[in-house]
C-alpha cells in the first residue's frame, strides 16, 4: 500500500486508538478477532492490520466507533 492512500485511509478511518504488536502480541490479536467475530459485526466494529516494515511490527488501528471489548483486550494484553 502506497504512503499517501495509506495515510488518506487512515484519516478516512477515524482512527481512535493505534497499537504496534509483535507477532506472538497479533497472533493474540487475530484470535480474539475470530473468537469474536459476530459480535464484532453486530457491532460494526472496524480496524484494519498493516505490517509496518520498518518498524518490523504489526500496527492495529481502531476506529473510533469500537466497542469497549476491544480496547479492553487491548489493555489486558500489552499490560503483560
Amino acid at each position: 500500500m502506497c504512503r499517501f492512500f495509506k495515510k488518506q485511509f487512515i484519516k478516512d478511518m477515524d482512527i481512535e486508538f493505534t497499537h504496534e504488536l509483535n507477532l506472538e502480541q497479533f497472533e493474540n490479536w487475530c484470535t480474539f478477532c475470530l473468537d469474536n467475530t459476530i459480535e464484532m459485526y453486530e457491532n460494526k466494529d472496524s480496524y484494519m492490520n498493516v505490517w509496518d516494515r520498518e518498524k518490523e511490527k504489526y500496527i492495529v488501528y481502531i476506529q473510533r466507533n469500537e466497542q469497549s471489548g476491544i480496547e479492553n483486550f487491548f489493555n489486558k494484553m500489552l499490560v503483560k
